[in-house]
């Protein structure tokens, strides 16, 4: 998804850092192709800048995980306000860490 010249990829199901542990550790990759309804209480999320590049969380991984639907909801809505000048690394760690909370 395209916003703002970021891109963002939020995934949830097997292998991604999400909640509910059956999805992530015990379900066969190709499994969600089976569902027809597939969830669950939270995300993996991976960001690139304007230029392409993923962004680097504090923790030193491109990706952020365990990312609730209201976390990924006020990241969307950082980066669609960015302007054009700015780096939002900042405030969307801030973000990250109070939807951990």
């Amino acid at each position: 998804m395209a916003v703002n010249g970021f891109r963002i990829s939020v995934q949830f199901g097997p292998s991604n850092y999400i909640a509910d542990g059956d999805i992530r550790f015990r379900t066969e990759q190709d499994a969600p192709m089976s569902f027809t309804h597939w969830g669950t209480d939270t995300a993996e999320m991976l960001i690139w800048d304007r230029n392409n590049v993923p962004i680097n969380w504090d923790h030193g991984d491109t990706v952020i995980g365990w990312v609730n639907s209201d976390t990924v909801a006020r990241l969307i809505g950082c980066l669609a306000s960015c302007p054009q000048d700015e780096d939002p690394t900042q405030a969307l760690q801030q973000i990250a860490d109070a939807g951990c909370k």
